[in-house]
């Protein structure tokens, strides 16, 4: 009885709690076009998304893969609000993720809490990187005057996400991912082919320093590539000739999507990725050749329509993807951001300059400001907070593949598919983070989160041991 009430106290007091920040956050929008409208439907969608959430604290691990997706929209800017800081979606998911766990494990019965994430990646890794993060905020937010909630913290904090991954069931994480990725490939497809048409662009980034126009963003090959993994493996438990055809369908509209971007990064990477995942899973490409003629009509319909939109797409795309380097401007331009900020490292290469020192240099008569982001995440890293940060950040990455391994080991065929699609992903990312601004936003950073920590899905099952008195295995350990 007194649980019962307490319960019921404390439910009165999460619904006044978010009735009132509802109330507040729409009272700080500004400068929308329609503001009394903005403010009276931000407590409805604070309703809508709670009781989503409520429903299933899932839906957030999708929705950040599902901002990124939907690129052009502009879902992943700064919301319009005035806190003293710039606010972004993935903040609020991340936010959603922890106040929905910790009101789930205080209103629930023991019984039914849910449990704690268990992962190597949020043990003693994780710690030893966040001392050495908030020693280079603190020092950059002295010295500097940047602000403590910048967006080095979120580098920290959103591995909160995890309060929503830790209840998540394997099939119920791999079906939806399917969902949401070939959703996300068809809407760019379409994207790809009004642009096409139209002679638009879906990114400001439109001229390519290897001549010709950009049609989606660089940040899109990384999802479409995941995509068109996706597609593959799916293929190699398909029976179905239906179902095989619309895999194959998505395979090739990825593909077109992705070679839409002209991201050659991401080509590079996919190169390897999709060559490795036939002889991981070489099932594949024997399904592939079988229900290939499914995939016919579209082939063709695509050689007869695309010349027509773009007829220099084809002949000029081989000079794009391998223009060299020397006469490449971008790449000219990076390796001189690398260098000035290469400066602040050599000036303190064990513990960092701290965060918010600008970084200005002068490349083709023209001076930029970089702000300690030369497109390349592991340098910014380095010269925040040193080698100790720098160390920190790659002792995570580390034991995310040690764990992804031994997962990947104990796992069941379904186990495999997600990790072998996370950890590929994952790879594209990092990769990407050498040569583009990828952690370094907020959506980006919070889907390389998920993908860190979307492998303890894939829980071992419980066996009987026939050996008592043998110790565990190191892979098992590691699992645990």
């Amino acid at each position: 009885m007194h649980e019962d009430a307490l319960r019921r106290l404390l439910t009165l007091w999460v619904a006044a709690g978010l009735a009132a920040a509802s109330a507040a956050l729409g009272v700080l929008v500004t400068h929308a076009r329609a503001e009394g409208l903005t403010v009276a439907l931000v407590p409805v969608a604070f309703v809508a998304i709670g009781w989503v959430i409520a429903s299933n604290r899932a839906a957030l691990v999708f929705a950040a893969f599902g901002l990124c997706l939907l690129a052009p929209l502009p879902v992943t800017d700064p919301l319009p609000v005035h806190v003293g800081i710039q606010l972004y979606p993935s903040d609020l998911l991340v936010l959603l993720a922890l106040v929905s766990w910790t009101a789930a494990w205080l209103l629930n019965p023991e019984t039914a809490r849910p449990s704690l994430p268990r992962t190597q990646v949020l043990g003693w890794p994780l710690l030893l990187f966040a001392v050495a993060l908030f020693a280079a905020i603190i020092r950059g937010h002295e010295r500097y005057g940047e602000s403590l909630f910048s967006l080095p913290l979120r580098f920290l904090v959103y591995a909160g996400i995890a309060f929503a991954i830790c209840d998540l069931k394997l099939s119920d994480a791999y079906r939806w991912i399917v969902a949401v990725f070939y959703a996300g490939t068809v809407w760019q497809a379409g994207v790809a082919i009004y642009g096409y048409a139209t002679g638009t662009s879906a990114t400001s980034q439109t001229i390519l320093s290897t001549g010709g126009e950009r049609v989606l963003a660089g940040s899109t090959a990384m999802f479409m590539a995941g995509a068109l993994l996706l597609a593959l493996l799916n293929l190699e438990t398909e029976r179905s000739a239906r179902s095989a055809a619309l895999h194959l369908l998505m395979a090739a509209l990825a593909t077109f999507a992705l070679v839409s971007t002209f991201q050659r990064t991401t080509f590079a990477v996919a190169s390897i990725l999709v060559p490795l995942s036939l002889l991981v899973f070489r099932r594949i490409g024997l399904r592939t050749v079988a229900f290939l003629p499914l995939l016919a009509p579209f082939v063709v319909l695509a050689a007869l329509l695309v010349p027509k939109a773009d007829p220099a797409l084809l002949p000029t795309l081989g000079d794009r993807v391998a223009a060299s380097p020397s006469t490449d401007a971008s790449a000219r331009w990076r390796l001189e951001a690398y260098s000035a900020v290469w400066e602040q490292v050599r000036e303190s290469p064990l513990t960092g300059v701290g965060f918010g020192l600008p970084v200005t240099f002068v490349s083709g008569g023209i001076r930029y400001n970089v702000a300690q982001d030369p497109h390349n995440q592991f340098l910014y890293l380095w010269a925040g907070g040193g080698l100790l940060l720098f160390g920190g950040f790659v002792l995570l990455l580390i034991v995310f593949l040690l764990e992804a391994l031994a997962r990947f080991r104990a796992a069941t065929t379904e186990g495999r598919h997600l990790i072998f699609w996370v950890v590929s992903l994952w790879f594209v990312f990092v990769v990407n983070s050498l040569t583009g601004i990828i952690l370094t936003q907020p959506s980006l950073l919070l889907v390389f989160w998920v993908l860190m920590l979307l492998p303890m899905t894939a829980r071992p099952e419980k066996r009987v041991a026939t050996r008592p008195d043998r110790a565990p295995s190191a892979i098992a350990r590691v699992v645990r």
